[in-house]
């Protein structure tokens, strides 16, 4: 019998990566301070649950802070 594979939820991941996502955040609106800070937040929060169904989690803040930072360089926004 196979298992259904288990869906995270954000709330989950802020529980088991709250830490280290805040740290991303912080490191995105470090570096992108003409940006408001509500985008990049929002862009977080969705990053984050788009990879809430990923079986290897431990990997979940660095694709976070790589897909946000891809999503605003694309928008025209350079360092």
């Amino acid at each position: 019998m196979s298992e259904m594979p288990h869906h995270h939820t954000i709330d989950e991941l802020t529980r088991q990566f709250g830490a280290y996502l805040a740290g991303v955040q912080d490191r995105l609106l470090e570096r992108y301070k003409d940006i408001p800070a509500d985008r990049i937040r929002q862009y977080t929060k969705a990053e984050a649950e788009r990879f809430a169904d990923m079986p290897v989690q431990a990997f979940v803040p660095i694709l976070v802070e790589r897909a946000v930072r891809n999503r605003l360089e694309h928008e025209g926004v350079s360092q």
